[in-house]
């Protein structure tokens, strides 16, 4: 499963959409609705050491991404000017309370993705573990540098 983003009358909103092989070739199948999809531009490029452990390594790299692009942390939810907030320990990403995706770098952070990331399982071999670690990243909209990829790939162990 993959987000998607339809543009519908100059507004853009994200789909959760599986494929799937019929007899007219590959579909396209809506799972769920994400949400409003809103795109952030990146105010900085601030790396930091990540800690130890696999969740929290994952977790310190979703929390550098969100205050490179402008986000202020206050209790343990981050939050934008736009009205954007983040709570990483319920897994929510909120606009209005209501349930939303913020395009960062090239990928979309939304709840579906933060439990991707969050629930991790590593394959037999480490060559696919990377692989799969690696999109899983992207598709979240982590910008990790080698060091910080390779520190979250060692914790997977």
């Amino acid at each position: 499963m993959f987000v998607r983003v339809k543009n519908i009358k100059g507004r853009k909103y994200s789909y959760l959409v599986e494929n799937e092989w019929t007899p007219w070739g590959s579909r396209q199948r809506v799972t769920k609705y994400l949400g409003k999809t809103h795109e952030l531009a990146r105010l900085a490029d601030g790396q930091k050491e990540l800690p130890t452990g696999f969740s929290e390594a994952i977790l310190g790299a979703i929390a550098q991404e969100l205050s490179n692009h402008g986000f202020v942390e206050k209790e343990g939810t981050f939050y934008n000017d736009t009205g954007i907030n983040v709570n990483l320990s319920s897994k929510t990403v909120k606009h209005k309370n209501k349930g939303a995706v913020i395009g960062m770098n090239e990928g979309y952070l939304c709840e579906h993705t933060l439990n991707q990331l969050l629930s991790f399982q590593p394959e037999e071999r480490p060559d696919k573990t990377a692989t799969k670690l690696a999109n899983h990243c992207l598709e979240a909209g982590l910008k990790l540098n080698n060091d910080q990829f390779l520190h979250i790939f060692e914790q997977v162990k």
